[in-house]
């Protein structure tokens, strides 16, 4: 049998595997048996190369990699131990930053776990080149001990040692303080530095608090205790700001750099620390806020330095990382996205001839938009004005005046087509059908007595005062109010209700924070004005015999509001621009109302 021979060792053989094939295993052809078998050993090339050098075998004969295994048969394969460890090892995204005997410093790539960590650190131990002793098989190495926490989705610095008496040393170091871990994170805000200095534990601990560890009662001073953390471990934290970007999505932006002592869990402790001090990470894990455009690229934060003293001399070690490109190329896409925003709004103004003041106002602040500095809005080609008391008209909702222009259109016929607007804001969308279509007239409905003073000025603004008035109602009472019914009945209702739910309004805080909260946020996971609206009309008569009701959705909820209205007729599904399905139309029943 063939040798493998290493400097300084005694000569490896190769290490023989057999298998026998069960009946789950039979029918299979040999080479995808050997990929899925050894798949935890030796990386894809490699197990090819094993047939190619003839070290498979099939009841004692050399076979082809077609060849169909059969139930009993016994495959033995011979693996070169080194080899497969090294192949094995070519697999996983980890670099030796430091070592000395005993001790190791890998960095780790995002997706790789602490077990395999560990398995790397005693991999490579035995293919340096000074390694003295036997080979084990690839699934027999004895895994090192990683000293601080190992997160899998994370770019991380883990220190690694070879026993548990090392480990006890450098667990020692940690108590002390002389263990040092260096993160880098992606914060949502502008991040003053002096809040590091003049914010203490004291200060965070008479805040109000929310943590609930295995259905305890909320305890700020729990969470310390479960995480075996001292309970003043913030006020050891040396931070500092490296970089601030704007965001069109939140505001701003902050790399923040924080040196973590006295603990094995620094990313823990960073992540709940910037929580409390309302900068939280942006990520999806606890005390995470997400990041609107990343929601897939994990928790940003990494793993920059790591500062211990060596366990074999007075050294103390110093272990760099650049920061992951990552979290630069976030902080850049934001910037991006806010400078396209930027110009977007300079172009919107400039339009309606908007002062030099407002213009500064909006590029220097990132947060007001546009349409409220100037004090008006383009939509569906028509100029209106708004304020901060109604919504910014979007793009996708003139999918919704479409929709009704073509209604009225296919009633041609009809000498007036009588149309609502339920919760018309600016009455935008009301206005927007009028001007494009001749024979029809409205009414538009909101809860909102500033609201409805701007939709009055639009039609003022279009001269519609003869085909258009505004009245104040809800949801839940338009369908009896005198004057609504008066006017009625209405051939076709068009209705943009609330239905962002309060969960999603939490992570879009930023973005919605200068509009109305009563126009875009809704219970019940954003369906209550639909289930409100529904409740309201199934038994009024303010909508024609024939007559249609138009929502715009959110994107994903057509099954939600579908079942809320099983029992009218769906009679058209429209899609926007960006082809989400953005309006469904029903109509009821008319078997049912007969």
């Amino acid at each position: 049998m063939p040798n493998v021979q290493l400097d300084g060792a005694e000569p490896q053989p190769l290490a023989a595997k057999q298998y026998t094939i069960s009946s789950e295993e039979a029918g299979q052809k040999l080479r995808p048996f050997l990929i899925h078998t050894f798949h935890n050993v030796l990386v894809r090339a490699d197990t090819i190369a094993l047939l190619r050098q003839k070290r498979v075998r099939v009841n004692d004969q050399i076979v082809l990699d077609t060849h169909v295994l059969q139930l009993g048969d016994r495959v033995q394969v011979n693996i070169d131990a080194l080899h497969s460890i090294k192949s094995r090892l070519r697999g996983l995204e980890v670099e030796v930053k430091y070592t000395e005997p005993g001790l190791v410093v890998l960095s780790k790539a995002p997706g790789i776990n602490k077990r395999t960590v560990e398995w790397a650190a005693a991999a490579i131990e035995v293919t340096r080149d000074k390694y003295e002793g036997v080979v084990p098989e690839c699934d027999a190495l004895v895994p090192w001990i990683a000293v601080n926490e190992v997160e899998k989705g994370m770019r991380m610095l883990v220190i690694l040692v070879n026993s548990g008496e090392r480990q006890t040393a450098m667990l020692e170091h940690v108590d002390g303080g002389r263990v040092i871990f260096t993160i880098s994170a992606v914060c949502h805000g502008k991040v003053d530095e002096n809040v590091f200095a003049q914010t203490s534990m004291a200060d965070l601990a008479k805040q109000t608090h929310e943590l609930t560890i295995d259905n305890t009662s909320p305890d700020y001073g729990l969470w310390f205790k479960y995480n075996h953390l001292r309970p003043d471990i913030f006020d050891f934290i040396c931070a500092q700001v490296t970089l601030v970007t704007q965001s069109s999505t939140v505001g701003h932006l902050s790399l923040v750099q924080a040196a973590i002592p006295y603990t094995t869990s620094p990313s823990l402790v960073l992540r709940r620390f910037m929580f409390e001090l309302d900068y939280p990470i942006a990520g999806s894990q606890n005390h995470t806020r997400p990041l609107t455009n990343h929601k897939d690229k994990g928790t940003l934060q990494a793993f920059v330095r790591a500062e211990f003293p060596s366990l074999v001399s007075n050294n103390i070690v110093v272990v760099r990382e650049d920061v992951p490109p990552k979290l630069l190329n976030v902080c850049a896409r934001e910037a991006k996205f806010f400078d396209r925003r930027k110009e977007q709004a300079r172009v919107e103004m400039e339009k309606f001839s908007a002062s030099d003041s407002a213009l500064d106002m909006d590029l220097t602040k990132g947060g007001v938009p546009a349409a409220y500095v100037s004090g008006r809005k383009e939509f569906c080609g028509f100029v209106f004005h708004v304020t901060p008391d109604t919504l910014i008209p979007r793009p996708s909702t003139e999918t919704l005046v479409d929709t009704t222009v073509e209604f009225v259109n296919k009633r041609s016929d009809c000498e007036t087509i009588n149309i609502m607007d339920l919760g018309t804001g600016s009455g935008c969308i009301l206005l927007s059908v009028l001007l494009r279509t001749a024979n029809s007239r409205g009414v538009g409905i909101d809860i909102s007595t500033p609201a409805l003073s701007v939709a009055l000025s639009n039609n003022n603004l279009h001269k519609l005062t003869h085909r258009a008035e505004f009245v104040r109602a809800s949801f839940e009472t338009f369908t009896v109010d005198p004057h609504v019914v008066s006017c009625g009945p209405f051939d076709f209702i068009a209705c943009n209700p609330p239905y962002v739910s309060a969960t999603r309004a939490s992570r879009m805080r930023a973005s919605m924070e200068n509009e109305p909260m009563l126009a875009l946020v809704a219970d019940n996971g954003g369906y209550q004005a639909y289930r409100d609206i529904h409740t309201a009309l199934a038994d009024a008569c303010v909508l024609a015999r024939d007559g249609c009701i138009a929502f715009e959705i959110g994107k994903g909820m057509e099954n939600g509001v579908r079942s809320i209205f099983g029992d009218w007729v769906e009679v058209n599904a429209v899609r926007d621009s960006q082809g989400v399905l953005r309006v469904l139309v029903f109509r009821k029943d008319l078997q049912e109302t007969s």
